[in-house]
């Protein structure tokens, strides 16, 4: 397990939409360096979390903190100069344009000082070659497949030159064969240095690799810890799994 130093702090973040409390009183971390896993059944608050890391949505209460410093209520352009970046659920490609003119655009978002010290087509062309696009970098975005889109989404993310990735549900809707070639590209940037955090419902996926796991159940926090051992938990298998396959019993 990493001994780390903290990289981002979450303490007593909570959100709620009207009377529905998305997200209640969470502490959670995540280290410098590490894949952390975040799992949970629909509507745990998952991507809730996401938006408030982000900047897309405000805490109704507490702190974010990244590299000790607060980022709850900068809006997403400050925070992703600040050094999160993030993917979507859909693909947020913009159209008309190359995959190479998305990541260009993307490029554009990083910290003044890292854009004075890096040009930026060294910054596109690192980015495309981690993901596998060189060769289609040239092609309308909206073009490539599928496999090709996921990847263009991480791309985008890390030519902003982020401390820190987030995916959210970046292999929904791949093959096996396309899931695992992502999973090889997200590892190869953490042995880069970068510090992922991976929210998935494909358990497979999660488990082969995150360092570090986390369940999520109605906004609070269920379980942390080794994810082979939480994942045997019975509490996240009632919650989690339990939820997920409700219909089912």
């Amino acid at each position: 397990m990493s001994t780390a130093p903290a990289l981002l702090v979450l303490s007593g973040v909570s959100k709620s939409f009207g009377g529905v409390q998305a997200v209640a009183a969470l502490d959670m971390e995540v280290r410098q360096g590490e894949v952390l896993g975040l799992i949970g059944p629909n509507g745990a608050g998952k991507t809730t979390v996401f938006n408030l890391v982000s900047g897309i949505q405000q805490p109704t209460s507490g702190s974010i903190r990244l590299a000790g410093a607060e980022i709850a209520g900068l809006r997403p352009d400050q925070v992703c100069r600040r050094g999160i970046a993030r993917t979507f659920q859909t693909a947020s490609f913009l159209p008309g344009m190359s995959v190479r003119e998305n990541v260009e655009l993307a490029a554009a978002f990083r910290d003044p000082a890292k854009i004075r010290a890096r040009r930026t087509r060294d910054v596109v062309a690192d980015a495309l070659a981690k993901t596998e696009l060189t060769d289609v970098a040239d092609q309308p975005a909206e073009l490539v497949n599928v496999s090709q889109q996921k990847r263009l989404e991480i791309a985008r993310a890390i030519a902003t030159e982020p401390l820190l990735l987030m995916t959210d549900e970046i292999v929904a809707g791949l093959n096996p064969s396309e899931t695992d070639d992502l999973l090889r590209i997200l590892v190869g940037l953490n042995r880069e240095g970068m510090t992922l955090v991976f929210v998935e419902h494909d358990v497979r996926a999660v488990l082969s690799v995150s360092q570090r796991l986390i369940v999520l159940a109605q906004g609070k926090l269920l379980a942390e810890g080794d994810p082979r051992t939480v994942a045997r938990s019975p509490d996240v298998i009632r919650v989690y799994l339990g939820s997920r396959y409700a219909g089912n019993q």
